[in-house]
């Protein structure tokens, strides 16, 4: 793969091809070895969410919550395309990557796939059958499928599910709500659940912080203050610089619930 080869490769759900994103020559030959449909693009897939860390700062803080808190799982989440996809060395491969609009991405729950991943960097995923035919759930369906057309096929027998994964459209979570296009492996009230528990967060940290804006300022008198003022400023982790924030506690016991 990093010499420009595709591949078959295990997942949490069923086989599929994939070529490494900063290889755009492997990601075409990908698009035409699956001679893909125009309304079924590739998707990006990676080893986990630190391999989004160059482009954090384009992405949306609720969108990265709800995916460390989704992921690794049999979850696709349909988020919108932007200049944060420049990075991963697509080129003008990019555009057999999700719509003008939007790109799906995942970060499977498949020690080997994620190791790969690792190895290679984010990849460029599409099934591993010709469109329009069955999923494929063995390796051995791999081969006879797209045969001499793939430069390799990671082994590992037969796929753990012979369903797809959950699709979700998460392009308009900024107002709150998220959508389904595809409810597969991971049921809708799994997912709905993550997500209320991921907004609820975001919505007491809000208040938090805005509440925090409203209080006076340390080293300002109120008017039921006795006249002696302490000028020195809260330092940052004290009793009063964190009485109206969630502990680092609470949070980590909130994400091992999730």
């Amino acid at each position: 793969m990093k010499n420009g080869g595709i591949c078959g490769m295990p997942t949490d759900t069923v086989y599929v091809l994939v070529a490494a994103c900063n290889r755009p020559d492997a990601v075409v030959k990908a698009y035409k070895v699956k001679k893909q449909a125009e309304d079924r693009p590739m998707s990006m897939w990676i080893s986990s969410i630190k391999q989004l860390e160059p482009v954090r700062h384009l992405l949306s803080p609720l969108l990265l919550d709800f995916m460390e808190a989704a992921w690794p799982s049999s979850i696709s989440m349909v988020i919108p395309r932007g200049p944060w996809m420049d990075i991963f060395g697509l080129g003008d491969a990019a555009k057999h990557i999700g719509t003008p609009q939007s790109i799906a991405i995942r970060n499977p729950d498949c020690a080997v796939a994620t190791h790969l991943i690792n190895l290679v960097g984010p990849i460029a995923v599409t099934s591993a059958n010709p469109t329009g035919e069955a999923d494929t759930t063995h390796h051995n369906q791999v081969y006879a499928k797209l045969g001499k057309k793939v430069e390799g096929v990671l082994c590992d027998g037969p796929s753990p599910e012979n369903i797809a994964s959950t699709v979700v459209d998460c392009t308009k979570i900024e107002t709150g709500q998220i959508g389904f296009f595809r409810v597969g492996l991971i049921p809708k009230s799994r997912v709905l659940e993550i997500f209320e528990e991921v907004r609820n967060r975001h919505r007491q940290e809000h208040t938090n912080h805005a509440f925090e804006h409203d209080l006076p300022p340390p080293d300002t008198p109120s008017e039921e203050s006795s006249g002696v003022v302490d000028t020195a400023p809260t330092e940052e982790g004290t009793e009063d610089s964190t009485s109206f924030t969630t502990s680092p506690e609470q949070s980590s016991d909130e994400e091992n619930e999730l």
